[in-house]
């Protein structure tokens, strides 16, 4: 009896033992699939929000290149750009660009030509240096001893924060004097390594991006040819420091590196110091492009971003209720991963929309006055560049007011949609359709060099808005029409130019009965 006592207690704890080790095993299998499953979720979030973050800042590298651009256009359009005309065309496209720390205008000086040009530049230096160089410590100025030839500062703009700088020789700069020669000689923008600026040594450092400009009166096909005929170099210069600040990860904890890879080695920009890490779960890296260098990006993100679940834990404390608490446990684990990626969804949809309030209207979808100037002052560029005739239309709608009082402001909306839309599909790929306010539209067609072309586009224009249309499923149907005034852009033109003339123009073709398109300066309108 004592013998099978013994043996039922010994069956009972085995049985014990197997229930408890099979439920351990499975807490742990639980365990581990759960918070493997939570924790690769956290790490997709973790890549998409640095890919977003990594194109914003792709974006803004390249408004530096292309302002540059905007500069040479500048240069290009006349024989010589005064100090004042160059800073005025810096005052209206610099505030566009917070990035960007300045721009320099730096001459190919040679050394008979040094007495003359230090002679204009004195009563623009803090001190009468003339052409200098920084001394031994890097920061005191010193006039620049005689050479063949300089690439000295002669416009800055913003003026007041870089006074110190006008003068200074690019040309006895290492790093600034290798990427000038290697820009001109091959006739292309490059970016210098990272420096620190003379003025403010231990502040955040810069990179200059040159961009040569050559006298039109000689041939730029060699190498040697492009050095012989630099006239001088435009230099952009741009903080990097400025970009990282704007990331922004929400309530995560992500630190952001910035590095540049030279020789195939990465060395740290911001934070100084920093060593890149091994790629891996809370560690994602994207290559930045920057004319004539590679930069790297790095998100590292805390251990605290990237938490681990706790609540397997809880099934191993509750061995008795195993497979209930298992099955709650497994239920929810997948409830918080569908729940994490439909938020993952709605956060990219949220960002989608951000992004597209930024440039577009959010009623019709079309370009807003922000998109518009940057559209229009690309055409004016590309016009000087390659020619062409470039024409800014002002179109406004006749008779939506009467619209808007007698059907309400809910069926001026479904009007301006569809106005948007008829208008859009007459339009050639290269256009740009904008919404100025209200009932305002703006239209801009580059290419339009004969009268024809130009004729025909305003026509369909005319024709599709002045078509009825049905704002109540065809109960009520309104008709208006469109007065357009047409500006042509001239080589000096600006863009609050161009739109004042076109909208002189439109206010024309209203006195002239609407319904019709008017050409600045001509006396005359033409109807569809």
């Amino acid at each position: 009896m004592v013998r099978t006592d013994r043996r039922a207690r010994r069956e009972h704890w085995a049985r014990l033992l197997m229930v408890g080790g099979l439920g351990g095993v499975l807490s742990v299998i639980a365990y581990l699939y759960s918070s493997t499953l939570e924790r690769r979720v956290q790490v997709a979030e973790l890549q998409r929000l640095a890919y977003v973050q990594f194109r914003g800042v792709q974006d803004f590298l390249e408004h530096s290149p292309q302002v540059l651009l905007a500069f040479r256009g500048l240069f290009m359009s006349a024989e010589t750009i005064e100090r004042e005309e160059f800073a005025s065309f810096a005052q209206e496209v610099l505030p566009n660009y917070p990035e960007i720390l300045a721009v320099h205008w730096a001459p190919r000086i040679a050394a008979e030509q040094r007495s003359e040009f230090e002679w204009k530049l004195f009563p623009w230096q803090e001190r009468p240096l003339g052409i200098f160089d920084l001394g031994s410590d890097g920061r005191t100025p010193v006039p620049a001893p005689a050479r063949a030839e300089y690439l000295p500062i002669d416009y800055a703009e913003s003026l007041q924060a870089n006074h110190q700088g006008l003068g200074f020789d690019v040309l006895a700069s290492p790093h600034d004097r290798e990427t000038a020669l290697v820009s001109a000689r091959l006739g292309l923008q490059r970016t210098s390594p990272v420096f620190p600026l003379p003025q403010d040594p231990d502040g955040a450092p810069v990179v200059a991006i040159y961009q040569p400009l050559y006298r039109k009166d000689m041939p730029v096909l060699t190498e040697e040819q492009r050095w012989r005929a630099l006239k001088g170099h435009l230099i952009v210069l741009l903080r990097p420091g400025v970009l990282l600040r704007r990331l922004s990860f929400g309530q995560r904890q992500v630190e952001v590196r910035l590095y540049e890879v030279e020789d195939g080695r990465p060395l740290a920009i911001q934070p100084r110091g920093a060593v890149p890490h091994e790629p891996g779960d809370g560690v994602v890296q994207h290559k930045l492009v920057i004319p004539g260098r590679q930069w790297l990006i790095e998100f590292v993100a805390s251990r605290d971003s990237l938490p681990a679940s706790a609540q397997p834990l809880l099934l191993m404390l509750s061995l008795l209720a195993l497979t209930l608490v298992l099955s709650l446990f497994l239920d929810r684990s997948w409830r918080g991963a569908i729940a994490l990626a439909r938020l993952n969804r709605e956060l990219v949809e949220q960002q989608r929309e951000l992004d597209g309030l930024v440039y577009r209207d959010a009623l019709t979808g079309l370009p807003n006055r922000r998109l518009l100037f940057d559209r229009i002052y690309m055409a004016i560029g590309q016009q000087r560049r390659q020619g062409g005739r470039l024409a800014v239309c002002m179109l406004d709608l006749d008779g939506f007011k009467t619209v808007n009082d007698r059907f309400g402001h809910q069926a001026g909306d479904l009007l301006l949609k569809e106005v948007a839309q008829r208008m859009q599909a007459v339009l050639r790929p290269s256009d740009t359709l904008a919404r100025f306010g209200g009932d305002e539209f703006v239209v801009v067609l580059p290419g339009v060099g004969d009268e024809t072309t130009l004729d025909g586009i305003l026509k369909r224009l005319i024709e599709q808005v002045s078509q009825p249309m049905a704002l109540d499923g065809g109960q009520s149907s309104v008709a208006v029409s469109a007065s357009i005034g047409v500006a042509f852009a001239g080589e000096r033109s600006d863009i609050n130019e161009l739109l004042r003339e076109a909208d002189q123009a439109m206010y024309e073709a209203k006195r002239a009965g609407k319904a019709c398109y008017w050409i600045f300066g001509t006396g005359q309108a033409a109807s569809a």
